[in-house]
């Protein structure tokens, strides 16, 4: 009996693993839709996949995504346990052609195999299905350049709008887009019971004030009719590349409260705003700096030494702070020209950053702790930091104080610099030579010891070792030059310290924090790694860089799809645990095939 069991639960076993290597893939589009409508364009899969389809389908242009979102279940069956989980990748399309037109299947890679989705018919019309579906009724939003936001229930007169503080911002600029819910004057209260967020790859994104706070709340009059608005969301957004970007609608399901005479009623409502399209300028190349930081905004820098008199093997601490308004992590490192005589640690970075207001500002510091090995006087120069100022469109560079720090010899003694060694080594050349002039002040009483082996070696040795330590200094020196060689070997220290920090904040379940610093460990990384500077590389650039530093297409490929999940998990419907390890572990795989290769 106890065999036939096991025979039993292999086969099931067996019968399980053949169902789960089976992939299924199916699309899923609207009917109709018109020429300037941008439109969901769903791939369901039942296995985890990478999205391997270029930036056109067909007569359609992709213009967002694709975001990726999952679910899963488990039944029980006559005692059989069976689970299945549900990937969905969502792309978002703008058709190119009118009349009927075909979206052909994307396709993925699952398992190292590929697979291809159903191919879509679709009809493309002059007008947009959004405008035809709403009829004759008067449009609220007909000032608006854009089609009106949808609206289920038109009794209950609730409207949701995206708003762009600018449209035609510079790359890297701060744009504040906030989401408005209107209610008509029968509705006085509303709950939200689910959400869709907007998504999109090229920007960096903060949640701006306090979400535990009430929506502020204002009157505004449309075509004569009053109406109660709230400010929902407020997200500043900061573009990573220059050209159009579609920041998606918000969608969400909710309950409102409508009063009709003494009798109040519910209804469930499900509305969407406006998509937001983004013309992003590219920051003028006339007066670029080389050591642009890619900064835009505001910014002031601040410079300070805890001591600058010491002995040798003492420590100071050089602290720098950079404080404005703007994007102020994307700022990695300063390049400060050290003496070759100081021991210098990565700097610990600390952000200050203010999300409470109106706008994205606060102070980045850089505290980088110094210990001179040598004694003598010797001067850190400052260094320079550039940023576009959007007041005046012009870049300006911020400049520290040179420092001037005073070293004593310490109490051990030890006091390497290379002037002494010099001092050293002339003063040993002068004995030798004294002893060649005078042989019998050295002469051995025996004369046993004299031209032995152990006697030649004990003569030769110091030269030995006086050469030896100057060839090993020398590397040091020109390892410590070599700044390019510098940032490739601490690539993965670097990382690895960002993804500590990135578990902390997965632990504690902060996501906002979480995705910003895995996107930190992961641009970090590529920068380091093959001597890129952070501001020249985005969403748009990246392949060609790497590509220019012959970086094999199979891991060029690996980044974009970790940058991709990265970018699309902040702003996933289903923004859970799960997803956060689940990117978690993507990056680390990465950064560990790179490090073996």
């Amino acid at each position: 009996m106890k065999k036939k069991a096991i025979v039993l639960w292999l086969i099931n076993l067996l019968i399980f693993a053949n169902l789960q290597a089976q992939v299924t893939c199916t699309a899923t589009a609207p009917a109709k839709v018109g020429i300037n409508q941008t439109f969901q364009y769903n791939v369901k899969i039942n296995q985890k996949a990478t999205p391997t389809t270029g930036k056109t389908m067909g007569a359609f242009s992709i213009v967002g995504g694709p975001s990726q979102s999952y679910s899963s279940s488990t039944s029980i069956i006559n005692g059989q346990v069976s689970s299945s989980t549900e990937y969905t990748y969502t792309y978002v399309l703008q058709p190119t052609k009118l009349g009927q037109q075909t979206i052909p299947g994307a396709t993925f890679t699952v398992n190292g195999k590929s697979t291809t989705a159903n191919s879509v018919s679709i009809v493309v019309t002059q007008e947009n299905q959004q405008t035809q579906q709403s009829g004759r009724r008067s449009n609220p939003f007909s000032f608006f350049d854009e089609p009106a936001p949808t609206r289920s229930n038109a009794a209950t007169d609730v409207f949701l709008k995206a708003y762009a503080s600018t449209t035609t911002p510079y790359e890297g600029q701060e744009v504040i887009i906030t989401h408005k819910i209107y209610l008509g004057s029968g509705i006085y209260d509303y709950q939200i019971t689910k959400n869709n967020l907007p998504s999109q790859a090229d920007l960096w994104s903060y949640t701006l004030g306090d979400t535990k706070s009430p929506a502020k709340q204002s009157v505004e009059t449309i075509n004569g009719k009053k109406y109660n608005v709230y400010e929902i969301r407020t997200t500043a957004v900061f573009p990573q590349k220059s050209g159009e970007i579609i920041i998606t609608p918000l969608e969400f399901e909710g309950i409102a409260t409508i009063s009709s005479g003494f009798w109040a009623s519910q209804k469930e409502i499900k509305v969407k705003s406006n998509s937001v399209k983004l013309q992003v300028k590219p920051l003028p190349t006339n007066g670029k700096p080389d050591n642009f930081s890619g900064l835009v905004g505001n910014f002031t820098i601040k410079s300070s030494l805890t001591k600058s008199s010491l002995t040798t093997n003492d420590a100071t601490d050089l602290l720098v702070t950079i404080s404005g308004s703007g994007n102020l992590q994307h700022v990695e490192n300063l390049n400060f020209a050290f003496p070759t005589d100081f021991d210098v640690a990565d700097p610990t970075l600390v952000d200050k950053i203010n999300t409470l207001g109106k706008s994205v500002s606060g102070s980045r510091s850089f505290d980088y702790v110094i210990i001179p090995r040598a004694a003598g006087k010797f001067i850190i120069p400052g260094t320079s930091f550039s940023y576009f100022d959007l007041k005046t469109h012009t870049y300006k560079t911020l400049t520290t104080e040179p420092f001037t720090i005073e070293v004593e010899k310490g109490a051990d003694g030890n006091n390497t610099s290379n002037s002494t060694l010099q001092k050293d080594i002339q003063v040993l050349d002068k004995d030798i030579r004294y002893i060649k002039d005078d042989p019998n002040a050295f002469a051995p009483k025996t004369g046993a010891l004299f031209g032995t082996p152990i006697y030649l070696i004990l003569l030769f040795t110091p030269f030995l070792l006086v050469i030896l330590f100057f060839i090993i200094l020398r590397k040091y020196i020109n390892s410590r030059k070599d700044v390019a060689q510098l940032r490739n070997r601490r690539a993965n220290k670097v990382a690895t310290k960002r993804l500590k920090k990135a578990h902390k904040l997965l632990l504690t379940n902060k996501k906002e924090e979480f995705y910003i610093e895995i996107s930190r460990a992961l641009w970090g990384y590529v920068s380091d790694k093959y001597h890129i500077p952070q501001s020249e590389l985005s969403m748009d650039t990246v392949r060609a860089k790497l590509e220019g530093k012959n970086v094999d297409n199979e891991n060029i490929e690996r980044l974009i799809n970790t940058l991709n999940e990265c970018e699309f998990a902040r702003f996933a419907p289903n923004n859970n645990e799960e997803l956060m390890n689940h990117l978690y572990n993507l990056s680390i795989d990465y950064i560990t095939i790179i490090e073996k290769k």
